[in-house]
């Protein structure tokens, strides 16, 4: 499709394909302010990402943070505070509002979202793979989403 092969040749891959994932193929986050909720530093398992911020919490937290190209460096070191040391002044926050689209290589930039304190940030996150029909592992589902499987609706009595 069209989309594809734009992102395709934005990456400069010779193959992307959609996520076969049911799970973690498209999905969206929400940040509640009322929790503190926050998604801390990691890479992704996912080679590609396109979000799209739907809401955005300006001034009360929830931004999309991250270190270009880090992955090499940071997989060598054993320690939290190795890292912290190495990210000291590399940390990019880029200014996002509701209807902002970005292109994004998650499993090569360490990245969190920083925790929200008053609002709700939600965003919708559409992830691309080089390997046609890959998928997320368990461990990572379990991670991210909690279960392994899509939901099934309930039967109804």
């Amino acid at each position: 499709d069209a989309l594809r092969s734009f992102l395709r040749e934005v990456f400069g891959l010779p193959e992307l394909h959609r996520s076969a994932d049911p799970i973690g193929g498209v999905y969206y986050n929400m940040f509640d302010g009322d929790y503190r909720d926050t998604l801390g530093w990691h890479f992704d398992r996912s080679n590609f990402s396109m979000n799209l911020i739907l809401q955005t919490t300006p001034g009360q937290g929830g931004e999309f943070q991250y270190v270009p190209d880090s992955h090499e460096a940071i997989s060598k070191m054993a320690l939290w505070s190795d890292v912290e040391e190495h990210i000291k002044g590399k940390v990019k926050t880029p200014e996002l509002s509701p209807g902002s689209l970005y292109l994004f290589a998650g499993s090569r930039s360490l990245h969190r979202v920083s925790p929200v304190t008053q609002g709700k940030r939600i965003n919708a996150i559409f992830t691309y793979v080089e390997a046609e029909g890959a998928r997320l592992n368990e461990y990572t589902l379990r991670k991210f989403f909690g279960r392994t499987e899509p939901r099934r609706p309930s039967a109804t009595p």
